[in-house]
Order: structure tokens, then sequence, then C-alpha cells
């Protein structure tokens, strides 16, 4: 998962200065045009990809779960077990936290060190907290659905959250002209540590909310032998 992480921060690093779309012969359109895809796309692999760093994507189990509900088979065998749900929803989570100093340098920093982002000096450590801040909001997301979501349930909420990540880019920068990773930039220029932090404390109280959310749900939850 870590080095998969890592090659979609290095596929990311020629969206940053916008050099990969070149569009000719458009008139004034063709800029924008040009500009806006190339948007598009880095806040698109930003939003998709932090969604992930918590979650070892790359693992027997998610691979599988395109074939069989492996969520719920390994929920009923715990289930059976003297362990309390909120034991294993905490080891879950512990290892989702586990995960994010190692996936979250490994995608961040190839953009800082290849890229203009690197002209931000110190602050790219700003940076990376307020995307860490979206990691761990999906990430209590993807934790909770783990837990409650049969397999089908869970994979029309991924398709769903997907196609709204893009119907929402899509609005935003021909609508607006928005970049949420520009603006995600602006705003560590202008407040610092303070950004990150805000952004830290909000991703981490909705995942402590989620986790908790987990528990509850997953003890009322009937699962099918």
């Amino acid at each position: 998962s870590g080095l998969f992480v890592l090659f979609l921060g290095l596929l990311v690093v020629p969206y940053v200065d916008g050099d990969l779309l070149r569009v000719e012969g458009f008139g004034v359109s063709g800029p924008r045009f040009e500009g806006a895809f190339n948007a598009f796309f880095l806040d698109y692999v930003f939003l998709v990809v932090g969604a992930m760093l918590a979650v070892n994507a790359i693992s027997g189990d998610y691979m599988r779960i395109w074939a069989d509900d492996v969520f719920s088979h390994r929920l009923l065998f715990v289930r059976s077990l003297p362990i309390p749900v909120g034991s294993l929803v905490a080891a879950r989570a512990a290892s989702m936290l586990f995960a994010l100093p190692f996936t979250g340098p490994a995608f961040f920093l190839p953009a800082f060190l290849l890229s203009s982002l690197g002209d931000m000096g110190s602050g790219h450590v700003w940076f990376i907290g307020v995307w860490l801040g979206w990691s761990l909001l999906c990430a209590g997301m993807t934790l909770l659905c783990e837990f409650v979501l049969g397999r089908r349930a869970y994979l029309w909420f991924t398709a769903a959250f997907i196609v709204g990540i893009v119907v929402a880019l899509i609005s935003l920068g021909w609508a607006f002209e928005i970049s949420l990773v520009a603006r995600s930039a602006d705003l560590v220029v202008e407040y610092g540590p303070l950004a990150a932090a805000v952004a830290l404390l909000a991703g981490g109280g909705a995942f402590a909310l989620l986790a908790r959310l987990a528990v509850r749900l997953a003890l009322r939850r009937e699962i099918q032998r």
C-alpha cells in the first residue's frame, strides 16, 4: 500500500504546475480548459487518495471484497468469541491511525520535492496536516462502513462517494473556478499551523464519533451465516 501511494504521489507531480495537458488552437477557452482539467485531476487525486491513506487498500481482504462479504464474515467470527465489539473497532481504528505516518508522507512529499509546492518551505508540514484532517474523516467513514454495511451496500456507497466527488469538483471548477489544493495551500500560507490544527481537530473528532457510532450499530446488526 505504501509503494502504491508513493506511485500516486509521483503521478500528481506534473499536474501541480499544470504541465501535463497543453491545449492549442482553442482561443481564449483553451487556457481555461487546460487549467480546469489540471486542477480537476489534481483535486480528484488528492481527495480520493487522501480518503484511503488510513486504509490498507492493497491487501487480501480488500481485494476479496469484490467477490465476497469479508467484513461480515470476519465480524461473524469475532462475535462468536468473548471479545467486545468495542475492542474490535478500537483495534481497527488503531491500525488506521498507525498507517497514516507512513502513507501520508509517501503521497505528499514527492509533490513538495519535485514541484512548485516546494516553494512553501516548512509550510508543507501544515499543508499535509490539512489534508490528514480529510483522511481522518474518511477513515471514520470507512470504519463505519466496514462494521455496518454488507458487501453490496459498501460497494454502492464507494461508487456514490466517488461520483459525488467528481460532480462536486466539476461544479466548483467550472462555476466558481475553485481548486481545493490551491485553496488549502493559500490557507496554510495565511494561517500556518492554525489551519492544520483546525483540520486535524475536525477530522479527529469526526473519526472518534464515527468509531463510537460503528460500535453501537455493529452491536445491533444481525449477521447472517
